[in-house]
């Protein structure tokens, strides 16, 4: 329970930027939080540094820094480097993956709007896949906790929630989290996708 009071304030981040658009960070969200009394000092890009910024799918989370704060970029909090252990997989190689990984959870954290093919655009979902939107990922995490010792595969539409998602996750026990980089936009059919 310490863990979830931890990652309270990163899931109303998470929130607010699952629910401003396409959870792209622009110009105007950039220039939200210019003023962070938090900022951290950078040490290079994709260097060496104790701290990088909590998984977003953007290009920040390859920067590291060697103090704590807010990532300057997207804002999100920066947490430590060695806390972020989660792999990635290739979109164009999913369905492969998933054959070649028999018995993988396929977790989706898109809403459930999404999941069902009822947003526009409709990028599909894959076969067998769990939804639980990162919304509520936290409140239900426990629904998944008998996967805790198996692999699962985390993704969303353009994987900028799935990071998050799969971050939150490796916080809470999950032992072999990989995430879809891309996500489902990126996706091009097979025989794992409905």
């Amino acid at each position: 329970m310490v863990m979830a009071k931890q990652l309270f304030p990163f899931l109303i981040l998470i929130c607010w930027i699952t629910y401003s658009g396409c959870n792209d960070v622009d110009a105007s969200s950039e220039q939200a939080g210019s003023s962070s009394s938090q900022a951290a000092t950078s040490s290079s890009q994709a260097g060496s540094g104790k701290y990088q910024c909590l998984p977003c799918g953007n290009d920040c989370d390859k920067d590291r820094y060697e103090t704590p704060g807010d990532c300057p970029v997207c804002h999100m909090k920066l947490v430590e480097t060695a806390s972020v252990n989660f792999g990635s997989v290739d979109p164009s190689k999913i369905c492969e993956y998933i054959q070649s990984h028999p018995g993988v959870i396929l977790l989706d954290v898109r809403t459930k709007k999404e999941f069902e093919g009822k947003a526009d655009p409709d990028f599909g979902t894959l076969k067998n896949a769990i939804n639980v939107p990162i919304q509520e990922l936290e409140e239900r995490i426990g629904e998944l906790a008998a996967f805790k010792e198996k692999e699962v595969i985390v993704y969303c539409s353009h994987s900028r929630r799935s990071p998050q998602a799969s971050f939150l996750l490796t916080q809470n026990g999950f032992r072999h989290v990989v995430n879809m980089a891309g996500g489902m936009s990126v996706v091009k059919g097979g025989d794992c996708v409905k």
